[in-house]
C-alpha cells in the first residue's frame, strides 16, 4: 500500500513531498554510484591520472590530457625521470616532481598541452627514429611498469621456478618481481657500469629492447602488420623486431618508425642535465661567486637563451675561457667514465703499469685479480675504454682502469653522449649546420645547441597512436589481473568449491537447527537461543585464535574443511529462521501430520518452500562471506594452494601497492560475481528482506 494514495498526490503539498524524497533518494544512490565509478575510473587510469580520483577520466573527451599522459609512459619510475623529461620538455612546470602531482595540476597539464600539442616536424622525427636505431640501450631510460615486468617475464621464462633457480633469489611469483632497483641505474655517476653479472639485470636489459622494439605499446603491432602488407613484404608477422633480427627485416622496421612511429620506448640519457645541475650546484656556487643561471649564461657569451635547457652541449673549446675552465673540471669530476676514452701513449702506459704496481704490490697479485699470466710490469696493457665482461676478473680490470682513469687530466680523455652522438648524426648526414638548419626549419647558430629532438618525434608518434596509447592500454591493468586470479595458486576452483560447500550447509544445516528449536520443545532451547545471539555479539576476530587453535588440534590446517566448518552454522541466520518458523500457523503442521507425512517431509515440503526469501537472503550472506572473506583463509591456510580469489587479491595489493590503478582493476574484476549474483536474484533477495520485517 502506498505512502500517499494516487488521489493525494494531485495537491501541491504532497508533490512536494515526494519530489523531496525522490531527491534524497538520488542522492542517496549517487552517494553508491559515485565511489564505485571513482574506483572503475581508477582501474584503467595509470600513474598520471590515477589520483584525481574522477567518476569519469578525463583523457576519455581531452585531446590535450592524452597527450600529457602518453608521454607519462616514457618518463617514470627510474632515477632523476623528471630532469630528463625537462631536459627534452623544458615548459614542464617545475614543481612537478612526480606524475600524481602532475596529474592533479589540470592547469599546468592544459598549458603544457597548449604550448606542446602541435603538429611534428617530421624531418626531425624521422631522424630521431633512425638515431636510436642502433642507438646503445645501455645509454637509454626505460619506464617499465609492473604490467610490462609480469608479461615480460612471462613470455621469457614462464615459470617462477626457473627464474628462481637463473637468478638464484627466490621469489613468490613472478607478479611480485619489479626491476626497480635495475631501472634506479646510475647513468649520471661517475663510475657506475652495469653490472653484467647479476642475471637479474641482463634480464632488464632484455627487457629495455622489448620496450623499445613497442612490444608492450598498443596500436603498434597492428600498424607494423599493416604497413608491410601495404608495401609487399613478408614480415609484417615477424614481432617484436628486436636489435637481433635479420637485416631485412631491420631495414623495413625503421622505414616503419621513420614513417609512423618515430618515438621509441627507450629515450636516449641526455647528459646535459648533469651539466646543468652542476652549473647550480653549491661547490660552483661557492668557488664562481654564484651559481650560473640562463642569464648569467648570456652575459657571458653574448647570447639571448630563454631557458638554459637550449645552452650549448658540450660546451665549444672557443668558448670564453671561465666557462671552458668549469666544464674542464666537470669533465674531469663528473662526467661518467663509462663515456670516456683515454687518448693512450707510450707515456700513458707507463704512468698506468706504474699505478697498479703502486696500489698492487706483486705482478702475481695482479695475475690472481685480472686472471692474466703477465710475467713482468711491462706486459700490462692499457685498454683506451673500461674493459666489458660479466666475469669477476673484467669487473677487477674494469675497477682498476676507473681508479687510474680518475687520476687523469680532462685533455687526456675523449667524451661521448647521447648529445654528442646526436650532433656526429647531423654533421655526417647533413654536411654542416647551416644544412641542417634547412632542412629542421630552425635558427642554430652552433651545432652544440643541436640535442636529440624526442619531442618532435613523440608528437609524430602521438598524431599516429595517440588514441591506441590512451584507450587501448587501459586493458593492461585488467590484462595482468586476469593473468594473475588465472595462473597462481588454485585460486579459481577453491573458491568455487567453498563458495559452493558453503551455500549447501547454509541450505542444510541452518534451517533443520532453526526447525527443531521451533518445534520441538527441547531441554535448555532458550539458552540455546541465548548463546546464539551472544555469538552475534563479537567480531569474528575474536574467535579466530581459538578457532585455529582447534583446526590445529584437529590435524584440518591447509585443508577445505578448515575453510568451510567455522562458519557451516550461523547464529543470526538460525535465528532469524527460527523467527520465522514461530510464525508460521500451527494447522499447516497439523494437516501434514494427520495426511501422514513424517517430520523430514514436513520440513523439506511445508515448512522449506515458505522461507525461501529467507534463505535466499543466506545463502547471498554465505556467497559474499565466502567469496570475499579473505582473513580467515589467510589465517588458516599457509599453503597457498589453498589461497581463495580473495586472499590473492589482498596479496595483489600488497605486491603492487605502487601501482593502486592495477589493484583496482582486480577489485573490478571480484566485485563482478557479486554484481551479477545481486542483480540476478534482487527479486527473491528484496522478498527476503520485506517479509521478515512485515513478520
Amino acid at each position: 500500500m502506498p505512502l500517499i494514495p494516487t488521489i493525494g498526490r494531485k495537491s501541491f503539498k504532497n508533490r512536494l513531498i515526494m519530489a523531496v524524497i525522490y531527491l534524497v533518494l538520488s542522492a542517496l544512490g549517487l552517494t553508491m554510484i559515485v565511489p564505485f565509478m571513482i574506483t572503475l575510473s581508477g582501474s584503467v587510469s595509470g600513474a598520471y591520472d590515477y589520483s584525481r580520483y574522477q567518476p569519469i577520466p578525463r583523457y576519455f573527451f581531452s585531446r590535450g590530457d592524452r597527450f600529457v599522459k602518453n608521454l607519462s609512459s616514457y618518463f617514470d619510475g627510474y632515477r632523476a625521470w623528471q630532469r630528463q623529461l625537462r631536459a627534452y620538455v623544458p615548459d614542464i612546470p617545475r614543481h612537478w616532481s612526480n606524475w600524481p602531482m602532475s596529474g592533479r595540476d589540470r592547469a599546468g597539464c592544459a598549458d603544457l598541452a597548449t604550448s606542446q600539442m602541435r603538429p611534428g616536424n617530421a624531418v626531425a622525427a624521422a631522424d630521431y627514429a633512425e638515431f636510436m636505431h642502433d642507438y646503445p640501450l645501455e645509454d637509454t631510460s626505460v619506464f617499465a611498469p609492473q604490467v610490462h615486468v609480469a608479461r615480460f617475464l612471462t613470455e621469457q621464462y614462464g615459470d617462477i621456478s626457473r627464474i628462481s633457480d637463473e637468478w638464484g633469489t627466490a621469489f613468490d611469483s613472478i607478479y611480485s618481481i619489479n626491476f626497480n632497483a635495475e631501472m634506479y641505474h646510475a647513468l649520471d655517476f661517475q663510475s657506475y657500469f652495469p653490472d653484467l653479472t647479476n642475471p637479474k639485470f641482463l634480464a632488464f636489459c632484455r627487457l629495455k629492447e622489448h620496450e623499445d622494439a613497442f612490444a608492450y605499446t598498443p596500436g603498434i603491432r597492428k600498424a607494423w602488420a599493416k604497413w608491410a602488407e601495404g608495401k609487399g613484404l613478408a614480415c609484417g608477422d615477424v614481432f617484436p623486431v628486436l636489435r637481433s633480427s635479420p637485416k631485412d627485416v631491420r631495414d623495413a622496421w625503421l622505414d616503419f618508425k621513420r614513417e609512423l612511429a618515430p618515438a621509441t620506448m627507450a629515450t636516449p640519457y641526455p647528459l646535459r642535465i648533469v651539466w646543468y645541475d652542476y652549473l647550480g650546484s653549491e661547490e660552483v656556487s661557492q668557488q664562481h661567486g654564484g651559481q650560473y643561471t640562463v642569464e648569467r649564461l648570456n652575459g657571458l657569451l653574448g647570447t639571448s637563451y630563454a631557458t638554459i635547457y637550449e645552452t650549448p652541449f658540450p660546451i665549444p673549446d672557443d668558448f670564453p675561457e671561465e666557462i671552458v675552465s668549469l666544464y674542464r673540471t666537470f669533465q674531469k669530476e663528473r662526467f661518467p667514465l663509462r663515456l670516456a676514452r683515454l687518448k693512450v701513449t707510450p707515456e700513458m702506459t707507463g704512468r698506468f703499469r706504474e699505478f697498479a704496481q703502486r696500489n698492487i704490490g706483486r705482478i702475481e697479485e695482479l695475475n690472481k685479480l685480472l686472471g692474466s699470466d703477465y710475467s713482468s710490469w711491462d706486459e700490462v696493457p692499457l685498454p683506451e675504454v673500461a674493459p666489458e665482461g660479466g666475469e669477476r676478473t673484467d669487473v677487477n680490470r674494469r675497477n682498476l682502469w676507473v681508479n687510474f682513469a680518475k687520476t687523469l687530466s680532462a685533455d687526456e680523455r675523449e667524451y661521448e653522449s647521447s648529445e654528442i652522438r646526436w650532433q656526429r648524426f647531423l654533421l655526417a648526414k647533413y654536411g654542416g649546420l647551416d644544412a641542417v638548419n634547412a632542412a629542421y626549419g630552425t635558427k642554430y647558430s652552433r651545432i652544440e645547441e643541436c640535442f636529440p629532438p624526442f619531442i618532435e618525434a613523440y608528437r609524430v608518434q602521438f598524431a599516429n597512436f595517440g588514441s591506441a596509447m590512451s584507450f587501448s592500454g587501459m586493458k593492461d591493468n585488467y590484462r595482468m589481473i586476469m593473468s594473475y586470479l588465472i595462473h597462481t595458486g588454485n585460486a579459481l576452483p577453491v573458491t568455487f568449491v567453498l563458495i559452493a560447500l558453503s551455500i549447501i550447509f547454509t541450505l542444510t544445516i541452518n534451517p533443520l537447527a532453526a526447525y527443531a528449536l521451533s518445534r520441538f520443545n527441547l531441554r535448555g532451547r532458550d539458552k540455546i537461543i541465548v548463546f546464539m545471539l551472544a555469538t552475534m555479539a563479537f567480531p569474528a576476530m575474536v574467535s579466530a585464535i581459538p578457532a585455529y587453535l582447534l583446526m590445529r588440534d584437529l590435524g584440518m590446517l591447509n585443508t577445505m574443511a578448515a575453510l568451510v566448518l567455522p562458519g557451516a552454522a550461523n547464529g543470526m541466520a538460525i535465528f532469524i529462521l527460527k523467527g520465522f518458523f514461530d510464525s508460521l500457523p500451527m494447522e499447516l503442521f497439523e494437516a501434514a501430520t494427520i495426511d501422514g507425512a513424517s517430520e523430514m517431509q514436513i520440513f523439506r515440503i511445508v515448512a522449506m518452500p515458505l522461507v525461501k526469501p529467507i534463505l535466499a537472503i543466506n545463502c547471498l550472506n554465505a556467497f559474499i562471506g565466502a567469496y570475499n572473506g579473505w582473513e580467515w583463509a589467510l589465517i588458516i591456510c599457509q599453503n597457498r594452494d589453498m589461497w581463495t580469489l580473495a586472499v590473492w587479491m589482498y596479496q595483489a595489493s600488497q605486491w603492487w601497492s605502487a601501482s593502486p590503478w592495477v589493484v583496482s582493476a582486480g577489485f573490478v574484476i571480484i566485485s563482478i560475481p557479486t554484481m551479477i549474483v545481486f542483480i540476478t536474484c534482487q527479486k527473491v533477495i528484496l522478498r527476503g528482506i520485506i517479509i521478515p520485517s512485515m513478520k
